[in-house]
């Protein structure tokens, strides 16, 4: 392998390559976290190679393992991640005004049944902010400006953010319509099939009231996403545990009894103290506030 030119540069770019591949174990990953293709990725690596005379990973059947070298890559290039987000969010939109552009992240159940209405509000009457959407149910990182602002349902929310709470979420038993037809008035879940969530969800708060409270045999299809579960009792499969702004707004479930109150949780707001003084930034976190504390009847369960 040819030795690296005096003449060549390693730059940023080339670590955040590095980096990619490193974090997704695959060249396949890696080139769809990076929006690039398979190939063009695998030439970009055998390029950055070549030019540091020296091979970063070792190809095994299971993917790609860094080297030595390729631990000394990877050490720089999170130090240059955590530098360069570090400066964006000092930095970003200090001379900007209140206009601009504002990425927010949110759980899929929050972004299809809550935040639609919100957000077409928010841009109505806010024209200079241009909103960006994430959809994730993952904690997408605020620190590394993959996003401005999160939504969480969370009772324990990130110390280092900060945060405002926007309201109380609660969870119901809601069921299809059809199937509450043939139970028994005072007993209306017995008998009938049920909807749990797979082993991302099982220890999470509805997960655990159901391993509780339902017989495991009962458990006719299991899902990984709370929107999942919400479509798999619209078509009829079964009860499901769901927030009450979701159920509520399906008009084939029925819910069944008042929300569980052991279940609820806040809604937070969030956004890392860099971000948050920025002037755009604090007046989307205002509007997004302002309009989500008007649903905060259908999150609570009383409508």
């Amino acid at each position: 392998m040819a030795r690296m030119s005096r003449t060549s540069a390693f730059d940023w770019d080339d670590l955040r390559v590095a980096l990619a591949i490193m974090e997704c174990g695959t060249l396949s990953g890696a080139a769809a976290r990076l929006h690039v293709s398979h190939p063009t990725l695998s030439r970009r690596l055998q390029l950055i190679e070549r030019r540091l005379g020296t091979r970063l990973f070792d190809r095994t059947p299971s993917g790609l393992r860094p080297t030595e070298a390729g631990e000394e890559v990877r050490a720089l290039a999170l130090r240059f991640r955590d530098e360069i987000a570090s400066l964006e969010r000092r930095v970003g939109g200090r001379d900007e005004g209140h206009d601009g552009p504002v990425r927010i992240t949110a759980p899929d159940a929050v972004s299809e049944y809550l935040l639609p209405g919100v957000l077409a509000a928010v841009c109505r009457r806010h024209a200079g902010l241009q909103l960006e959407l994430h959809v994730s149910n993952d904690l997408v990182s605020l620190a590394q400006r993959e996003a401005d602002i999160a939504l969480r349902v969370t009772r324990a929310p990130q110390e280092t953010l900060r945060g405002r709470e926007l309201g109380s979420v609660a969870m119901a038993i809601y069921a299809p319509r059809q199937l509450t037809e043939a139970t028994a008035p005072l007993a209306p879940t017995v008998g009938l099939p049920w909807i749990g969530f797979d082993a991302g969800l099982a220890c999470s708060a509805p997960g655990s009231w159901l391993s509780r409270n339902v017989a495991p045999e009962a458990v006719r299809f299991r899902a990984n996403t709370l929107l999942g579960a919400a479509q798999a009792a619209r078509a009829g499969i079964g009860c499901a545990v769901l927030p009450c702004f979701v159920g509520g707004a399906i008009p084939e479930l029925v819910r069944l009894g008042s929300p569980l109150e052991e279940l609820t949780q806040p809604l937070w707001l969030l956004m890392h103290e860099d971000v948050a003084r920025v002037p755009r930034m604090r007046r989307a976190s205002a509007a997004l506030s302002e309009e989500i504390a008007g649903a905060s009847r259908q999150m609570s369960g009383l409508d």
